[in-house]
C-alpha cells in the first residue's frame, strides 16, 4: 500500500517573518519562491495566491499545492527547507504542465532539489 504523505505547513507570523527576512527569493514565470534552509526539522510548505477576489486566491493556492504534492513532495519530504510559493492571477489560465515546469525550475535553481530527478514532470 502507498503511504499517505502529509505536508507540514507554515502558519505562524513569526515563521513567515523569518523566511522573508533571512531566506532567499527567486522567480520563474508568475511563480515566486522564498526558501530558507534549516539545520533540523522536516520540510514545511506554504502556498499563497495574490488576487483581489477570494475565488481566484483559492484557485491559485489549490493549483500550486496539487502540483507540488503530486510531482515534488514525495522526493523532497525529508529535506530541511521552509518554502513559500506565491503567484498571482496569471497562474489561473496557465497550463498545468507549465506550472509544474516553473516549479521544477524554481526548485532546481534554489538548490532545494539537490539533484533530485522528479517523476512524470515532462508528460
Amino acid at each position: 500500500m502507498f503511504k499517505k504523505l502529509l505536508m507540514e505547513t507554515i502558519s505562524t507570523s513569526k515563521d513567515f517573518k523569518q523566511i522573508f527576512k533571512n531566506g532567499k527569493k527567486i522567480d520563474c514565470g508568475p511563480i515566486r519562491l522564498w526558501y530558507l534552509k534549516k539545520k533540523v526539522a522536516n520540510m514545511r510548505v506554504c502556498f499563497v495566491g495574490r488576487s483581489k477576489k477570494a475565488i481566484f486566491r483559492n484557485r491559485i493556492r489549490r493549483r500550486l499545492k496539487e502540483g507540488f504534492r503530486i510531482y515534488f513532495y514525495p522526493f523532497l519530504c525529508d529535506s530541511t527547507y521552509d518554502l513559500v510559493f506565491m503567484s498571482d492571477e496569471r497562474l489561473i489560465s496557465a497550463d498545468f504542465r507549465e506550472i509544474i515546469r516553473w516549479m521544477s525550475e524554481l526548485l532546481v535553481k534554489s538548490g532545494v532539489a539537490n539533484g533530485a530527478v522528479f517523476g512524470s514532470e515532462n508528460q
